[in-house]
């Protein structure tokens, strides 16, 4: 979502998608200025989702939350003290911290498949709702993302234990830290790396120093989706299998119901001590936001720091914690406040591009594509309705499932 001199021309204006009571109007008086001040805020609307749109079709995420697919195999201990782990190590950088995958397994006919439950149908529910969680304007330079998905290798998954995936995690964030803070790369505009924006610095630096590092939580606490994600019983009656990418939005209101209802187990790892303050889930146990834990997982609660809850309140959770965090060190609210800044400014840069081109007489309102969206957006804002259903519903899952999530 960089500045550019020229835009498109909208197309498929008969898109089911778009409320055709407005796509069919033409754009033909001048704006007001008050007119302008809304288009600007509608077009902002269009560049997060824009940018959030080339996120989730990197293959980290289209892909890698599904373990039947590229997920990431966790780091294992080989050949004695050694390790062999060679990732692509920005996909580590920049996240809050890490969702093992335990348990179940990836065939269908799995404990972690009940009732049409896949690996990746939770990765959409967990964008949508760290998407929410900063009201549809998350800081996604360079990989910003809630979590890294993770799997354990086949030989494990089913005699993990907390210990052991503890272990594991600490192994992973030291091998991370090191690389991160040691590997000098030069990137270039097309890597990975530097995500929708902005434009990287082409000079040979750290991966540190280009700003991808281990996030503040990440060390601290892990959420672990087992065979127990779903409750055994389940609220929500499974839909038909259905086929086919315009039926999707079919199964949207069984999924807004059952996504919720999944429950990860969210771990201290104990490595805590560059917090401000030790990791407690105390509040939540005060509040009555846990669910009841098996009885192995009770004789580990109180020397690690376990408590199984709903995937929406592990999420909660964190992000308060992240706030809490960034108020108790300045360092962290420094960081915080200059990615926000940074998103903002990238953002009036290009709503400022998109108007330049939309003012040539050649091109007009209606001869841009995202003037075009946004002024038929502010229409039916103005008469309390919505123009772009699959953007604008927040009673669907389009577009923060289209990664491939329900196929």
């Amino acid at each position: 979502m960089l500045p550019r001199d020229s835009y498109p021309g909208p197309k498929y204006l008969d898109d089911m998608d778009f409320n055709q009571k407005y796509a069919a109007r033409v754009a033909s008086s001048p704006l007001t200025p008050k007119e302008l001040g809304l288009l600007r805020g509608h077009l902002g609307d269009i560049f997060h989702e824009e940018a959030s749109a080339s996120l989730r079709w990197h293959p980290t995420f289209r892909t890698g939350w599904a373990r039947n697919l590229e997920m990431a195999l966790a780091p294992q201990r080989q050949d004695g003290d050694a390790m062999h782990w060679f990732p692509d190590i920005c996909d580590y950088a920049n996240k809050q911290t890490a969702v093992y995958f335990v348990g179940g397994g990836s065939k269908p006919d799995s404990a972690g498949h009940r009732h049409g439950y896949t690996d990746r149908r939770l990765g959409c529910y967990i964008y949508r709702t760290w998407h929410a969680l900063h009201a549809g304007r998350p800081n996604i330079q360079r990989q910003h993302f809630f979590a890294k998905a993770l799997r354990l290798p086949e030989s494990e998954a089913t005699s993990w234990s907390i210990p052991g995936l503890v272990a594991t995690h600490r192994r992973l964030c030291d091998a991370t830290a090191a690389r991160l803070g040691s590997e000098v790369v030069r990137l270039r505009s097309e890597d990975t790396a530097s995500g929708a924006f902005p434009p990287p610095v082409e000079t040979a630096r750290t991966w540190c120093e280009h700003g991808l590092s281990t996030r503040h939580l990440f060390r601290a606490v892990v959420l672990v989706a087992d065979e127990h994600v779903l409750p055994m019983e389940c609220p929500v009656q499974p839909v038909p299998e259905i086929r086919g990418h315009n039926q999707h939005w079919k199964v949207a209101a069984w999924l807004e119901r059952l996504m919720p209802e999944c429950s990860v187990l969210m771990v201290r790892t104990g490595d805590d001590a560059h917090l401000s303050r030790p990791v407690s889930f105390e509040r939540l146990i005060g509040e009555g936001k846990t669910i009841p834990l098996a009885l192995e997982e009770r004789k580990l609660a109180k020397e690690f720091g376990v408590v199984r809850v709903k995937i929406g309140v592990a999420m909660r959770f964190l992000f308060d914690l992240q706030s809490e965090e960034e108020a108790a060190i300045p360092s962290l609210r420094q960081v915080s406040a200059m990615l926000t800044e940074e998103r903002e400014r990238a953002c009036h840069a290009w709503v400022e591009s998109v108007l330049q081109h939309a003012s040539l007489r050649e091109v007009g309102v209606d001869g841009n594509r995202f003037t075009w969206e946004a002024v038929r957006r502010m229409w039916a804002e103005r008469d309390g309705d919505i123009f772009d259903h699959a953007a604008q519903d927040e009673t669907r899952l389009t577009p923060l499932y289209s990664w491939y999530g329900l196929r």
